[in-house]
């Protein structure tokens, strides 16, 4: 075994053991003894197992030369190839096109209507060839509507809208269509019954990558009509594109909108795509990171790992311990820190009361705010220092996750698509790594987002809006979202940490 593989604990399903051992654990935890710094590196949740391997033997020699024993945690998401693979196809379906088209042009008419003329009733849209040459701009790299500013307070979707909205869209033979071939081989091949089954079987994946419970209710909508080819308008999926229509809105309205043509993308796939645009495996990447430090009869990567810690800590050693998290790595920190206070009041095994944490070092966070104000709440019971290297906004926008498709960053998309509510419903959350969460207006994301604002502010040092080029440790070059572990000017940062 290589001597990064032997510094790495990797786990599988639920946060279970993997290709290490427990003796590798217990082997590993004992080479930290008498060491006076040790470094906790929790990789992003973009890679498979082997990049995350080869993420410790690229960074091993730079912990090291920062005079640190490194513990790398490596698991695997296939986040990235879930989201690289199906947005190109499912942007590109005949379906989302004319969504796409439906539903900027009655929101564009909404959003960007003069004050007053709403108020009187006069819903104007803009023609269709006005959105269609809007759309093409994508064609040559410019973002639809980029230049057009919102009025300053935008009214919700009122009901005379929706009645005139629905009353367009039933009437639109287009969309018509489109519902046709989503749901024609469907019935074609299968009675309504097991319409969901041959959906999961992949028979309608020809048709579109829409939620299957989406095409199967569409699909026994069509055949309780009993009239297939008579088939002008289907009524549930007229329902679902205005209730898109009135998101956007409601998104503008909140100041929660990211745009208004990436706000009008990210409405159609929590609306019709959500099951394959990663957010299954965004939920079960996050749970893991929860999962690995459970109580459990199977060995759980994190706690036995920690398990073995806290007896090394009650030894008497006491190294510096800095732990780092990029993009999901964050989440995993959270848990971590979560687990040793719970080990504060753990009579068997306690965690010794002088034990802190001296840095946490995020990269690039994903965690929402309400996950990390938590953490900044333990900040002088549990660690010393917390310092975030995260984009500017301007670099955020420019990072573009699919370029001419999706104009904007993974933790745009994470926080106008894969996260959930309390009760797992879609809804947009305030990500700790975006920089517009701390300068925007109002109170969204409540107290957590006020406490998580003040501690950052109450020392500049916390935060490093990349790329600048600050003082020593406060250094950043990175200008996407996966080159913070790779950057020249945050490791240097990093290893100025590990100095200090």
């Amino acid at each position: 075994m290589h001597s990064a593989r032997r510094r790495c604990v990797h786990s599988g399903t639920s946060g279970r053991l993997a290709s290490t051992s427990t003796a590798d654990i217990d082997a590993l935890v004992a080479s930290l003894k008498d060491r006076p710094r040790v470094v906790l590196h929790f990789h992003g949740g973009l890679v498979d197992d082997q990049l995350g391997f080869a993420t410790a033997e690229r960074l091993a020699p730079v912990y090291e030369a920062a005079g640190a024993e490194p513990v790398f945690f490596v698991w695997s998401s296939g986040l990235l190839e879930t989201l690289h693979g199906n947005l190109p196809q499912i942007i590109g379906e005949s379906v989302f096109q004319t969504l796409l088209n439906r539903v900027t042009r009655y929101a564009a008419g909404v959003v960007f209507q003069r004050p007053g003329q709403r108020a009187a009733g006069v819903l104007t849209t803009p023609p269709a060839r006005a959105v269609a040459a809007e759309l093409a701009l994508l064609r040559t790299g410019q973002e639809p509507y980029a230049r057009l500013t919102p009025p300053a307070e935008v009214a919700p979707l009122g009901e005379a809208e929706r009645v005139r909205i629905t009353a367009d869209l039933s009437a639109d033979t287009e969309l018509a269509d489109r519902n046709r071939e989503i749901v024609g081989s469907v019935l074609r091949s299968a009675p309504a019954p097991t319409a969901a089954r041959d959906i999961d079987g992949g028979r309608a994946a020809v048709a579109t990558l829409m939620s299957p419970e989406t095409v199967a209710e569409l699909a026994a909508e069509a055949e309780a009509a009993d009239s297939r080819r008579a088939l002008v308008t289907s009524a549930l999926l007229v329902r679902k594109t205005v209730r898109v229509i009135a998101a956007v809105v409601g998104r503008f309205r909140l100041h929660t909108d990211h745009g208004l043509y990436p706000t009008v993308v990210e409405e159609i796939l929590r609306e019709f795509y959500v099951a394959n645009v990663g957010a299954a495996i965004w939920d079960a990447m996050k749970r893991q990171t929860a999962d690995t430090f459970a109580a459990s009869d199977e060995t759980r990567a994190g706690r036995y790992f920690l398990d073995r810690f806290s007896r090394l800590l009650a030894t008497g050693s006491r190294p510096r311990v800095t732990v780092v998290g990029h993009s999901v790595g964050a989440v995993f920190i959270s848990n971590l820190l979560t687990d040793l206070v719970r080990r504060r009041a753990d009579a068997d095994d306690p965690l010794p009361a002088d034990f802190r944490v001296r840095d946490v070092a995020l990269l690039a966070p994903a965690c929402t705010v309400a996950q990390l104000a938590p953490v900044v709440r333990l900040q002088r019971e549990l660690f010393d220092r917390l310092r975030m290297f995260t984009m500017t906004d301007a670099a955020e926008r420019a990072d573009h996750l699919v370029p001419l498709l999706y104009p904007r960053s993974l933790l745009y998309f994470i926080s106008g698509v894969l996260e959930r509510g309390p009760a797992k419903q879609s809804a947009v959350a305030p990500i700790a790594g975006m920089q517009r969460w701390y300068a925007a207006d109002g109170a969204f994301g409540g107290q957590d987002s006020e406490d998580l604002r003040a501690f950052l502010a109450a020392d500049p040092h916390r935060t490093v809006w990349s790329p600048v080029e600050g003082e020593p440790g406060l250094s950043s070059s990175a200008r996407t979202h996966g080159g913070f572990d790779d950057d020249a000017e945050v490791l240097a940062s990093l290893a100025r940490m590990l100095a200090d």
